[in-house]
């Protein structure tokens, strides 16, 4: 039998798969966000409150994924259960908005490269200005230097989830390990802890600001639900995935916690921000511990971007295939490589779309990844109605009644993205490309059933 009909290879061991959940949470919005959104809106004290928020409803919806997980063992994730307990109209909806998501994150991260030299290594990459887009100066340098990432991590995918998830093992305990050194050492340097008053913002109320950053939860901690799309490839007891997912969550949270604060325990907050640094976290940490501060922080950046693209290489590649061998997409990305046993044609569909995007700028990108929060909150409401549907079924009322809370706490994030009013409220720019996504959904739905 050719390779390609045996199936994945069961190749990832437990640390493989929380790297994976890890790397895909921590990205780049974990260095950039603090000053750019959670400070601003809520405050340090809001903030913290906010993350812990949406950390404990991303614990009760992964309650539901590990449930399924053990139920239905095999890659495509959310999208067969939703196919399996609302049928293949549901599991398209549910599937598309999933890849929108995760692949949106791959080419987001590899631009986070110009960022960072823009900070570290100022002038570096910056060479050869083509034109502007939103305010964003578009350079030759910084498109061939995303492009490299996304072609290398592209082949380490192609390659193998063997070597994938090594990498994805060694980067995210690097990640940890460099955000807490450097937190111990702006600690070291005894800031004035009265730099984080006041607690909240003055933009918002302490309660609108703590919910505008619960409405970032979806696409804060995106990525622990890259373990189902690789279900088929554990070495391990599928009944251990939620011990991983929960691991994952907590974690991340207190290292968002930690980055957020390092932010604003340096200089009063609230006149840092007022000076409008270009990068508030990188500027924070260099002044409280020099140049060595500011260069852990990079490799720690550096490590959450390339962890973030290998994991939703990964997921958005598995869910690809998942989808075409259920007739959800065309059959050609239906097929693994004869060699290493990957859905290779799906990693270059994802690659394509990747170079094509640093070409645009990256206010660009930041309205499609405003959507990710949409398409992750899709996600989880139709997986956690899925579980509770399904447990009802097989009379297991604890996951059932788990479910059912899960879809009511999942569908706040969409209450917070698309009513007017609420401080998660889509930007017009977003639910511009929103309409585009759903109408191309639309064309791809209609053509695959006729």
């Amino acid at each position: 039998m050719a390779k390609e009909d045996a199936g994945f290879k069961r190749e990832l061991r437990m640390i493989d798969v929380w790297g994976l959940a890890l790397g895909a949470i921590i990205g780049w919005g974990c260095f950039v966000l603090p000053g750019t959104s959670f400070l601003p809106k809520a405050g340090p004290l809001g903030t913290v409150l906010g993350l812990l928020t949406g950390a404990g409803i991303i614990v009760l919806i992964s309650f539901s994924y590990g449930y399924l997980i053990q139920k239905y063992p095999v890659s495509g994730g959310e999208y067969e259960y939703a196919k399996h307990a609302f049928g293949r109209k549901h599991a398209f909806i549910c599937g598309w908005f999933i890849v929108l998501a995760y692949w949106s994150l791959i080419p987001l991260n590899a631009t986070a490269i110009a960022m960072i030299a823009r900070f570290i290594f100022p002038g570096v990459i910056q060479i050869g200005r083509l034109y502007r887009v939103a305010g964003w100066d578009v350079y030759a340098g910084e498109i061939a230097a995303a492009s490299a990432f996304i072609i290398l991590i592209g082949i380490v995918n192609i390659t193998g989830a063997k070597i994938a998830g090594r990498l994805q093992s060694i980067i995210a305990i690097l990640l940890v390990a460099s955000i807490i050194v450097t937190t111990v050492g702006v600690c070291m340097a005894k800031p004035d802890f009265h730099n984080l008053q006041p607690g909240f913002s003055d933009r918002m109320s302490p309660l609108a600001g703590t919910f505008a950053v619960v409405a970032y939860a979806p696409y804060c901690f995106i990525g622990f639900d890259c373990i189902p799309q690789s279900a088929e490839e554990y070495r391990f007891s599928h009944r251990k995935s939620n011990v991983i997912m929960t691991a994952a969550i907590l974690i991340a949270a207190f290292l968002y916690i930690a980055v957020s604060m390092m932010t604003a325990v340096v200089e009063p907050w609230q006149a840092m921000l007022k000076s409008n640094p270009l990068w508030a976290t990188g500027s924070m940490i260099e002044k409280a511990m020099g140049r060595g501060g500011v260069i852990c922080i990079g490799i720690a950046m550096l490590c959450a971007v390339t962890s973030g693209m290998n994991a939703f290489y990964l997921s958005a590649s598995r869910l690809i295939y998942a989808m075409a061998k259920q007739k959800a997409l065309v059959k050609f990305f239906g097929v693994l490589d004869s060699k290493y046993a990957t859905p290779k044609r799906a990693v270059y569909f994802c690659m394509g779309l990747a170079l094509a995007a640093p070409w645009f700028g990256r206010q660009v990108l930041v309205w499609i990844t405003d959507m990710t929060a949409v398409g992750g909150a899709m996600a989880f409401c139709y997986t956690t109605l899925a579980a509770g549907v399904l447990a009802k079924r097989n009379g297991d009322k604890v996951y059932s009644f788990l479910g059912f809370a899960g879809a009511m706490a999942a569908s706040v994030f969409l209450v917070l993205s698309f009513v007017p009013g609420m401080p998660g409220f889509l930007s017009a720019p977003s639910f511009a490309c929103l309409i585009f996504w759903i109408a191309a959904g639309i064309l791809v739905y209609w053509k695959r059933e006729r």
